[in-house]
C-alpha cells in the first residue's frame, strides 16, 4: 500500500472512531432523557393591602304625594338638594349625572275608623344622581353626611324601607403592582422548594413549569363585600414546578 492509501485508511478510522464516539454520547443523552425528572410543584403567595383610588355612588331619591304633581314637585327638590349636596363636597357638574323620573302609583288598602276598608292611593316620583370621581374620599366623605339630607326632609332610596346604596370602590393601580406581587409570590415559591429540597437531600434547580394563576382582589375586612370597601387585599397565588438535583 502506498502512503497515500496508507493516509486514507487512518483518516477513515478517525472518522469511523468519530462517528462511534458520537453515537455513544447520544446514546447516553437518550439514556439520560428518559430517566424520570425529579421535581416538586409548590404554591407562592404575595398580598398586599392597599386603599381604593376611585368610586361611584348611585344616590337614589324620590317624591310622594297625593297627585302627579305633588309627587314630581317633591322629586325635583329632592333632586336639586343632591346636587347641591354633592357640589358642597367637591364633586363637579361633570361628575354627576341626573336620571330621568320614573312615575309609578301605589295603591293602599286601610282599615277605617267604622271598621271597613277604604283604599287609597299615591304617586312616586323616582330618580337618582350618579357621581364618579378618581379621589374615593370625596365620596366616601358624602356617604357620611347623608344624615344631612334627611335632615332636610329628603326622602333617600327608591322605596320607604331601602335607604341610599352604598358607594362602589375601586382600586386602578392594579399593572403597578402587579409585578412586584408576582416577584414575591415566586421567592415564597422558591422558599418552599428549597426546605422540601433540603428535607429529601437535595437542591432545588431549573423552573420546568410556572402558573402565575389569578390576581384575586377582596375587602381588606372578610366580613364585608368588596366592591363597598375601600381597603382591599390584592393577592396574587403561583404554582412552580422546580427541579431537584442531588
Amino acid at each position: 500500500m502506498n502512503g497515500n492509501g496508507a493516509g486514507l485508511g487512518v483518516a477513515g478510522l478517525a472518522v469511523a472512531a468519530g462517528i462511534a464516539f458520537g453515537a455513544l454520547q447520544l446514546a447516553e443523552a437518550l439514556e439520560q432523557s428518559r430517566a424520570p425528572l425529579r421535581a416538586v410543584t409548590v404554591k407562592g403567595l404575595a398580598e398586599r393591602v392597599v386603599e381604593a383610588d376611585a368610586a361611584t355612588w348611585r344616590l337614589a331619591f324620590r317624591g310622594v304625594g297625593a297627585g302627579r304633581d305633588e309627587a314630581i314637585a317633591e322629586a325635583i327638590r329632592a333632586r336639586d338638594a343632591v346636587l347641591a349636596f354633592g357640589r358642597e363636597g367637591g364633586m363637579g357638574p361633570e361628575a354627576m349625572d341626573v336620571e330621568p323620573f320614573a312615575l309609578t302609583i301605589e295603591r293602599m288598602v286601610l282599615q277605617s275608623a267604622a271598621g271597613g276598608q277604604e283604599e287609597r292611593q299615591r304617586y312616586v316620583a323616582a330618580g337618582a344622581v350618579r357621581m364618579r370621581t378618581e379621589e374615593a374620599g370625596l365620596i366616601a366623605a358624602l356617604s357620611a353626611r347623608t344624615g344631612e339630607l334627611l335632615d332636610s326632609g329628603v326622602l333617600l332610596g327608591a322605596g320607604d324601607y331601602d335607604g341610599p346604596a352604598r358607594p362602589a370602590y375601586a382600586f386602578t393601580g392594579l399593572n403597578e403592582i402587579k409585578p412586584g406581587l408576582i416577584a414575591e409570590a415566586t421567592q415564597a415559591a422558591r422558599a418552599s422548594a428549597a426546605q422540601f429540597a433540603a428535607d429529601s437531600g437535595s437542591t432545588v434547580g431549573r423552573i420546568v413549569e410556572a402558573n402565575q394563576g389569578v390576581v384575586q382582589i377582596f375587602a381588606a375586612d372578610g366580613d364585608y363585600e368588596e366592591r363597598t370597601e375601600r381597603r382591599k387585599v390584592v393577592r396574587v397565588v403561583s404554582t412552580i414546578r422546580y427541579e431537584l438535583t442531588e
